[in-house]
């Protein structure tokens, strides 16, 4: 062992894993994606929307779900920019952080549904 705790140790890791991604994201373009145009419909929406209520203290918990709402939001932004619609999809391009933060959520949601018994 090198001495470190267990909490150091993921934390070194999650650093290191950051800069890989930093290395990715120079290399990466734009991907055009399709998506339900129903979906592409409430992202354009909670884009639109003004949160009124003045925000609480948040637990990790609370804020990675604002933090996803907001990734969700932003491609709601980047399809009402860029969108086309063909019959019931919309082809929209992506950054590949947003490719990446829709990834990440559906693989939180696939291990926990969020707010469901918590």
């Amino acid at each position: 062992m090198d001495g470190s705790t267990a909490e150091e140790r993921f934390r070194t890791d999650s650093r290191h894993l950051a800069e890989i991604g930093r290395r990715l994201s120079e290399q990466l373009q734009p991907v055009t994606v399709r998506l339900p145009a129903e979906l592409i419909g409430r992202a354009r929406a909670a884009w639109l929307r003004d949160e009124v209520e003045e925000l609480q203290a948040e637990d990790f918990e609370k804020w990675l779900m604002r933090s996803l709402a907001g990734e969700f939001a932003l491609i709601g932004l980047a399809a009402a920019d860029l969108a086309e619609s063909e019959g019931g999809e919309v082809v929209v391009r992506l950054d590949p952080r947003q490719i990446a933060h829709a990834v990440f959520a559906a693989d939180l949601w696939e291990d926990r549904p969020w707010g469901v018994g918590a």
